[in-house]
């Protein structure tokens, strides 16, 4: 690698991990030359790479600046990265589908199977130092730096999240409309006769995903006048039933002898005997690759949207 790019490189990383906040002053020239110990003229050069990046931005008598604004990657969509935890077998499934979807498209995709929020950090300031611009995220938990992703996006980085935890204004979301989702199983339950719901949830996830469903599910059983219980019994009265956060909580509950409902429709819980609401993956890697594509063809136009989808047939 030139001097040049590890000099720009080295920068940008200093950027990404905060050193340098939007707005504030960058380096001069002369740090750069001292820092680095490189000739002006490398270092110059440097700094054009970076302003041509739309990381910072020049102005005499001013200095260099780092940028502000939001900024987006044009073009043709390419590449892109999904930072995901392998664990899970919902998320396993999803990125099934994204990259079968990548397929048709004839789009490379590029997996960071980062476990925890922490090792997503870290993970989203390599993808971004090794050039990619479009990142999907599946938000461990939330040590994910929201700090580091909206300067991901000042930065040109166009960034979608899918599941689990909101950004906010940060970036686009993907998700199932959980409260369509929880309303339809508990149409389900209701022509069972069931009027106690037990919701499982032993993690008590800090994630906005699992905190819409368990308000969901409160407010749907108080508007049917049901009773609603967030632990699970020694004994279940004849017209209770357990709704699970997910078919991951799900699968251990079967055996209960109880009726069991949750969300993911993957096959080896409906197979169980789960009453699970299917996600619609397909449409979901869809409207993924959509966001990333709006982003890029409206720049600093961009406004931050939420997609959730719902299934027709959630139980087909």
């Amino acid at each position: 690698m030139l001097l040049t790019d590890r000099i720009y490189q080295d920068m940008f990383e200093s950027i990404l991990r905060g050193e340098f906040l939007p707005g504030q002053k960058f380096l001069t020239e002369q740090e750069a030359v001292e820092k680095y110990q490189a000739s002006r003229i490398t270092v110059r050069r440097a700094f054009a790479l970076l302003e041509n990046s739309h990381i910072i931005s020049r102005k005499q008598k001013v200095g260099s600046i780092v940028n502000t604004s939001f900024a987006a990657s044009g073009g043709e969509l390419e590449c892109i990265a999904a930072v995901v935890p392998l664990a899970s077998h919902f998320v396993r499934s999803f990125l099934s589908s994204l990259c079968n979807e990548a397929a048709e498209r004839n789009i490379i995709t590029v997996l960071e199977p980062a476990a925890t929020g922490k090792e997503q950090n870290k993970a989203l300031i390599r993808l971004v130092l090794h050039g990619l611009r479009d990142i999907i995220v599946w938000g461990a938990d939330r040590d994910l730096d929201m700090d580091l992703c909206l300067r991901l996006r000042i930065l040109g980085v166009n960034l979608t999240f899918f599941d689990q935890i909101n950004p906010g204004g940060i970036a686009d979301y993907v998700c199932l409309d959980n409260h369509a989702a929880v309303t339809a199983l508990l149409d389900q339950a209701e022509l069972m006769n069931i009027k106690n719901i037990y919701f499982a949830d032993p993690g008590n996830s800090d994630v906005d995903t699992n905190r819409e469903r368990l308000d969901s599910c409160r407010s749907e059983c108080a508007r049917r006048k049901w009773n609603f219980f967030s632990t699970l019994p020694d004994k279940f009265n004849p017209d209770s039933a357990i709704f699970a956060i997910n078919d991951e909580i799900a699968m251990p509950l079967v055996g209960l002898q109880v009726p069991i409902f949750s969300i993911d429709g993957l096959e080896n819980c409906r197979q169980h005997g789960v009453t699970s609401y299917r996600q619609p993956m397909k449409e979901l890697a869809r409207k993924c690759f959509y966001s990333l594509q709006q982003q890029r063809k409206l720049g600093s136009k961009w406004q931050p949207r939420q997609y959730r989808l719902q299934n027709e047939e959630p139980f087909a």
